[in-house]
């Protein structure tokens, strides 16, 4: 499915004030996956094209995705950022982004956390102390991976209150790399 939109994405800034017109880059248009559910999250991920190239630089870096159906380690080290909540209840978003180490669980575990809602499109972490909250949705899981970090994940769903004990479920990239090939054309 697409869509096109009038939204603006703003890249390399790791605070949310003094944005000015200069810093949005427009969004041409939204690629969501055909196959998209809300109540669960199912194939939680979007594509977005830009009306103009980004501009590499000191705090804008390109990641490798994983290839097709990648497995990750376990013990591999994996960070996640966002904007979201960081207390439970709390009302007001952060206004810089917030960063965590997040451990990767087993899909079995996680099971045994959420039930059947869990599948082998998702990967899941956190559930030992700080991880992705309310507001979240849509960052980044990587992890490194033989000396590089690869988008591993993309934040979908996880505890309303953000009960550290809880892990959070990831859409696992490596499990749509078929679909993001055929958006692209295999630019990615």
């Amino acid at each position: 499915m697409t869509s096109t939109v009038t939204d603006n994405l703003v890249i390399g800034r790791s605070y949310l004030w003094n944005i000015g017109n200069s810093d949005l880059i427009p969004v041409k248009a939204v690629y969501t996956h055909p196959g998209f559910t809300q109540f669960p999250p199912n194939d939680d991920l979007s594509l977005l094209h830009l009306e103009k190239p980004i501009e590499l630089g000191e705090s804008v870096s390109p990641i490798c995705l994983p290839q097709k159906d990648d497995t990750m380690n376990l013990l591999s080290k994996c960070m996640t950022a966002g904007w979201g909540i960081t207390e439970p209840g709390q009302n007001e978003f952060p206004k810089t982004v917030q960063q965590a180490e997040v451990p990767l669980i087993s899909s079995t575990s996680c099971q045994s956390y959420w039930g059947l809602d869990i599948k082998n499109t998702n990967i899941c972490g956190g559930a030992a102390g700080p991880s992705s909250c309310m507001g979240d949705s849509g960052g980044p899981l990587q992890c490194a991976q033989d000396g590089q970090y690869e988008l591993v994940g993309i934040v979908s769903w996880g505890s309303s209150n953000c009960h550290p004990a809880a892990p959070t479920v990831f859409t696992r990239v490596s499990a749509y790399r078929d679909w993001i090939t055929s958006v692209t054309g295999g630019e990615a």
